[in-house]
C-alpha cells in the first residue's frame, strides 16, 4: 500500500486491503491540493461494495476498490456551493481521475464519487451529477 500524508488504514476499513493503489495516490494528492478536509463517506457502499453490477466500489468485478465517496471541507463545513463544486471538480481532474460524479442531494453536504476505472483516461473521464436522485451532467452542478 502507498504511504499516505492524509488518509489512514482506518478510514477504509475492511475494504483497505482491497483498495487500488492508484486511487488512495490520487485521493491524497486531491486532498493536499484541496488543502483541507476531505472526509471519507461512512455511508454503506461508498468505499466497496458487492453485488453492484458495473460499479467501481466493486472488488469482485475488478480485484480492488476502485473508487470512494467524500465530502470535502472548507473551513471545517461541508461545501454545498457552486464555487466549490467547480474547485473540487477541476481538482480531481487535474490529479487524475478517470471518473467524477458530484451529488448535491447527499447529507451533511456535497458528495464527490471518485474513481480510476480504466476504460477512461484522465483526458476523458467518466462525469456526472446527480441532483434530487436524478442523474445528470457535470454542468449542471458547475458553473
Amino acid at each position: 500500500m502507498p504511504k499516505l500524508n492524509y488518509f489512514s488504514a482506518s478510514e477504509f476499513g475492511i475494504w483497505w486491503p482491497l483498495m487500488s493503489n492508484d486511487l488512495l495516490k490520487k485521493l491524497d494528492l486531491f486532498r493536499e491540493k484541496w488543502g483541507d478536509v476531505v472526509e471519507v463517506s461512512r455511508a454503506p457502499g461508498a468505499i466497496g461494495r458487492e453485488g453492484d453490477n458495473r460499479s467501481q466500489h466493486n472488488p469482485i468485478l475488478w480485484g480492488e476498490v476502485r473508487a470512494v465517496d467524500v465530502f470535502p471541507k472548507k473551513n471545517g463545513q461541508y461545501i454545498t456551493s457552486v464555487a466549490d463544486r467547480q474547485r473540487a471538480y477541476d481538482i480531481a481532474r487535474e490529479v487524475g481521475f478517470t471518473g467524477i460524479g458530484i451529488y448535491t442531494d447527499t447529507q451533511p453536504g456535497n458528495m464527490l464519487h471518485l474513481d480510476v476505472r480504466s476504460d477512461r483516461t484522465a483526458e476523458n473521464p467518466a462525469l456526472w451529477s446527480r441532483i434530487d436522485s436524478e442523474y445528470l451532467g457535470i454542468a449542471d452542478v458547475i458553473s
